[in-house]
């Protein structure tokens, strides 16, 4: 199995920017609705926005995480304390 062209995590986001770009796209008026661009590019768009969102969300929680992540503690480090 591949793994997928986008991150799953971004679907959500993606969806809801796809319907605020969509209701920007429609004119509704007693003639019927017309689109001014093709839902599928909107699509695109919203996932590629989706991505760069948490990608910069991602490097702004960077500052959280934890910096040692390979610090191990043993019971003889402990020990050492009490000397």
């Amino acid at each position: 199995m591949t793994a997928p062209l986008f991150d799953p995590s971004t679907t959500a986001l993606a969806e809801r920017i796809y319907t605020d770009l969509l209701r920007n796209a429609v004119a509704i008026s007693d003639k019927g609705v017309q689109l001014s661009t093709d839902p599928k590019n909107i699509a695109k768009i919203s996932f590629k926005l989706a991505a760069a969102f948490k990608g910069v969300e991602n490097e702004l929680n960077a500052e959280n995480l934890p910096k040692n992540q390979d610090f191990t503690l043993d019971v003889s480090d402990m020990a050492a304390w009490n000397k």
